[in-house]
């Protein structure tokens, strides 16, 4: 049979298409923003196949919805869609100007992105119809590609390929931005796969379940490692160490709690004293630019209090916010506001922005829930779980929030969506044996 016959045949029967497809997702998560999308292009395909085919129907996602982990994710994402398109439609009816000039609010151009927010409820559904095999498969790829990455991470430190984005003031290096083309983006991107990584490298039974050596896990988490740290972002170099001392802390006892507690303190006391280190820390660039970016939300907010200006409209309103303030000069920076609370306190006012935190301690309950589980399916099969680390991963994500707007980035969200995915799985898994779920 040839190549052609056999793929023919694999699209008649449907057989694995969608295991392969998530598996495919798993890897592109990590890579552009095209192959990004294009992977999850791939996932709906097989998803339709699947329906034509019989083997998916809509009660799969009538089952999953009444799940109580997903039934909440749900609730919280539909609650925080609603918030942002209201801040829209506000924003448009009654729009707030500087300079006789205000953003240009395009509704459905702007709420288009939303579709993130329950990219989380499909996955999770091609996840449970796929065989416990399948989600290894899909597991292993996504951490085989993490430390692929990671050691190409090290090799653009130092020669700034495949792109280049040199460190100011620190060359002749290189900030690591890898595929995503902004090292903020993989200071917000690696930190799901290497926090999960850990929870590999402390487990042997799950290393071995992932047909992994655990010396790999070993290079994986230090390659990892040092690849964050080489995006050059200050503030993952105060999140990342406090993620891992989490970490630490829920998932080791005895003396090697407080072997890697004073190892760790102890390396980041030693770096503070390293000159590369010390002269980014204390350095002032993007700091003024920031504060400017954080009052004009503040402003936007005091002025809009319930509402805000419209969701993601606050980079445009910022530039005439900016010209109004500082007649005659023409030379700023303008942006989204560089924090993920005021950006939504700007754009969506007190509404979005109750949404938004309600989403995201919810997200953190989740991940709470999902790594106090046992790793037993319904069927009684057996699957791992990383949603220690992935709880980690949460913490420092919204950390790094702090002098980011990560959270409505587009590669970030794929990633978060990948992540919130299996979290979903893992968080219905100690319900489900109880009874409590359908």
């Amino acid at each position: 049979m040839s190549v052609r016959e056999k793929w023919s045949a694999v699209v008649k029967e449907g057989k694995g298409l969608l295991g392969w497809a998530v598996t495919l997702y798993a890897i592109f998560s990590l890579g552009s923003m095209a192959t990004m999308n294009i992977a999850a292009g791939v996932v709906l395909l097989a998803i339709v196949l699947e329906f034509v085919k019989g083997r998916l129907a809509v009660s799969h996602f009538l089952i999953e919805s009444r799940r109580p982990a997903t039934r909440l994710l749900l609730w919280l994402s539909g609650l925080l869609a609603l918030a942002c398109a209201l801040s829209l439609i506000v924003g448009k009816l009654y729009p707030l100007s500087y300079t006789g000039r205000s953003a240009d609010i395009r509704f459905f151009a702007d709420f288009a992105k939303a579709w993130y927010l329950f990219w989380p409820f499909v996955l999770v559904t091609a996840l449970r119809m796929m065989t416990p095999g399948e989600r290894t498969r899909a597991l292993r790829a996504w951490f085989v590609t993490f430390a692929v990455l990671s050691v190409l991470g090290l090799f653009q430190f130092v020669t700034g390929w495949p792109r280049h984005q040199a460190i100011p003031g620190h060359e002749p290096f290189f900030h690591v931005t890898l595929f995503f083309g902004h090292h903020l983006s993989v200071a917000s991107i690696l930190i799901f796969p290497f926090f999960a990584a850990l929870d590999g490298l402390v487990s042997k039974r799950k290393a071995e379940r992932l047909g992994l050596p655990r010396v790999f896990w070993l290079l994986m988490g230090a390659a990892g490692a040092l690849a964050l740290f080489g995006t050059y972002s200050r503030m993952l170099w105060g999140a990342l160490p406090l993620g891992i001392l989490l970490w630490v802390f829920l998932s080791l006892r005895g003396k090697w709690r407080w072997v890697l507690v004073g190892t760790i303190v102890a390396l980041g006391l030693a770096s503070l004293q390293w000159e590369p280190v010390r002269s980014r820390v204390h350095a002032g660039m993007g700091i003024q630019e920031r504060v400017q970016l954080w009052r004009a939300n503040l402003d936007f907010f005091s002025k809009r209090p319930l509402t805000g200006v419209g969701w993601r409209n606050t980079e445009e309103l910022s530039a005439y916010y900016f010209a109004e303030k500082n007649p005659g000069v023409t030379d700023f920076f303008v942006g989204h506001a560089h924090n993920n609370l005021l950006e939504m306190l700007g754009g969506t006012g007190a509404l979005g922005t109750l949404a938004w935190l309600a989403w995201s301690l919810g997200v953190l309950w989740l991940a709470w829930n999902a790594s106090r589980g046992d790793s037993s399916l319904d069927s009684g099969e057996r699957d791992v779980n990383f949603a220690r680390g992935l709880f980690c991963a949460w913490v420092v994500f919204q950390l790094n929030g702090l002098t980011q707007v990560n959270f409505w980035e587009g590669k970030v969200m794929h990633q978060m969506s990948f992540s919130l995915a299996w979290i979903l799985l893992w968080a219905g898994i100690r319900k489900n044996r109880a009874g409590l779920s359908s």
